[in-house]
């Protein structure tokens, strides 16, 4: 077995009696370094220290004792790197031995007591505890890092529960009030007023929990991309219409250029492309008080990449803060900035979905003034067939002729059964409501044609949900198209609505556009 020694001693004669010792080691052979000064020592530890197995040092050295060196070169570490044994050459020492002791030393003798199997006996002792204590120290700070982490945790987890608390509640309030207000005077003069916050509020519940489902895919992995073709152009220009309403209400401009080479038609997912856009344009409008918002898209054949940077006239944001804009339940506000809205997930989510469709996002704030968010998506340029461009419902205006048509609607909730039967009264369709799949089977029964053209299908009932109803439709041969309503938003449960027979698929809560298109195209 081989050692690495340092002496560290101001007499000669001690030295030399200590390497002695350590030489008749017939079990270890001892490499050794000597020094005379404390420093001397301290500076050979510092550059070496990773050299050296054990150290002995002389309690009264000439220019510190082993109090201070020990002190100096541990700091405000309990445990030195390296064992330590401290050698006196007085037996009068023996009442400060607690002081080096108590800096992790690991023994404490005189020089009298030196033999070569008392060393022998000495130096392994002492590696072997010093081993075993900086084990501990390492379990100790392994501990301790694992509680303050709980404890952030925790602490994160309070800080997301009142968050959210917050962000339901506020809306449910401004929701709940108003209904009250029109429930005692319906006739009010601002009743147009209430109803559009009362929409907006709910518009605002209803971003909440899609960012809080996404967010849950992104942690589990289950977020999808869905490519195909669409008009980049279209969905670009509608999207930065939308926004520039909501910039408008706060007195903000919003303005848009878009690269003349950019194809007409690529492939990508338009749904979470337009996802990304509102969310950065969205942030953008969020943290500005006064000035401009700015979206310039750019194309790059070479690489068949959009690019599209946003930019505001709002706060930068701190330096200290970019590090972590892209965290779940961050707000990259200003510092001193009042708390916004919202709950930060919509980075995180843009971060991620970007990166999904083999591109990414960063951020560019170098001042106290201003924030541009530049992201990029590999899309690219395919035919013309097949073409989606998915624009916002706000866009589509009109209510569906449907007169004539007889609707079947399954669903066990008196408000969704009211809401239901006042949309599709407005179609001029005639509809019946039942209140769960069997009825809905009993109402098909000995009927060789459907006396339905469709049946929308909510499929969580009682008695029989609506999955069975479907699958037991299907398995009589009936054809009658079925549009299913799930507050379920996975994929998997999207999947089992068709694997039951759906035609179609529509999540809660309803969007009043997408339901009238849905039925316009099953019913045509």
């Amino acid at each position: 077995m081989k050692r690495n020694v340092l002496i560290v001693d101001d007499s000669p004669e001690d030295r030399e009696m200590v390497t002695r010792a350590l030489r008749r080691d017939s079990y270890c052979r001892y490499t050794i370094s000597e020094v005379q000064t404390g420093a001397e020592g301290l500076e050979m530890l510092r550059k070496h220290s990773d050299s050296f197995d054990l150290v002995f040092l002389d309690y009264h050295l000439s220019d510190m004792n082993a109090d201070q060196f020990v002190a100096k070169l541990t700091g405000s570490v309990d445990v030195p790197d390296v064992p330590i044994i401290v050698l006196t050459g007085s037996t009068s020492n023996w009442e400060v031995a607690g002081g080096p002791l108590q800096h992790g030393i690991q023994d404490f003798f005189t020089k009298a007591e030196i033999t070569p199997a008392v060393m022998a006996r000495i130096a392994s002792n002492a590696i072997e505890r010093h081993r075993l204590l900086r084990r501990l120290v390492v379990s100790e700070q392994a501990a301790e890092a694992a509680r303050q982490a709980a404890e952030q945790a925790n602490r994160g987890k309070s800080q997301f529960i009142a968050l959210i608390s917050h962000e339901l509640r506020t809306p449910l309030t401004a929701i709940l009030g108003f209904a009250d207000i029109l429930r005692d005077n319906p006739n009010c003069v601002d009743a147009a007023e209430i109803v559009k916050m009362i929409t907006e509020s709910g518009q605002h519940l209803h971003e909440l929990l899609n960012d809080l489902i996404d967010i849950a895919k992104v942690e589990a992995g289950t977020l999808d991309i869905e490519p195909r073709p669409f008009n980049p152009r279209a969905l670009i220009t509608t999207t930065c219409q939308l926004l520039a309403i909501r910039a408008g209400d706060k007195g903000l401009s919003l303005k848009f250029e878009i690269d003349p080479s950019l194809p007409s038609v690529v492939r990508s997912d338009p749904i979470r492309l337009r996802q990304i856009l509102i969310n950065l344009l969205g942030n953008a409008i969020k943290f500005t008080a006064g000035g401009e918002i700015r979206c310039v898209a750019k194309w790059d054949a070479e690489e068949d990449r959009l690019t599209a940077r946003v930019s505001d006239t709002g706060p930068g944001i701190p330096t200290d803060k970019i590090a972590h804009i892209f965290d779940p339940f961050v707000q990259g506000e200003a510092s001193g900035a009042s708390r916004r809205e919202g709950i930060g997930l919509g980075l995180a989510i843009s971060r991620r979905l970007a990166e999904m469709m083999g591109g990414g996002v960063s951020i560019e704030s170098t001042g106290p003034t201003g924030t541009t968010f530049v992201f990029s998506i590999q899309s690219p340029p395919t035919t013309q067939n097949s073409v989606v461009n998915p624009t916002p419902g706000a866009d589509v205006n009109g209510v569906p002729n449907l007169g004539g048509r007889k609707l079947l609607v399954a669903e066990d909730t008196r408000a969704i059964q009211m809401l239901l039967r006042r949309l599709l009264n407005d179609t001029g369709a005639s509809v019946e409501i039942v209140d769960n799949g069997l009825q809905a089977i009993q109402r098909l029964e000995g009927k060789a044609k459907p006396p339905y053209d469709l049946i929308i299908m909510d499929m969580m009932m009682p008695v029989m949900d609506g999955f069975d109803a479907t699958r037991e439709i299907r398995a009589r041969g009936l054809t009658v198209p079925v549009l299913a309503l799930t507050a379920a938003a996975h994929e998997e449960d999207e999947h089992r609505c068709y694997d039951a027979g759906c035609d179609n698929v529509l999540t809660k809560p309803l969007d009043v556009i997408a339901l009238y298109g849905t039925l316009c195209q099953l019913l045509t």
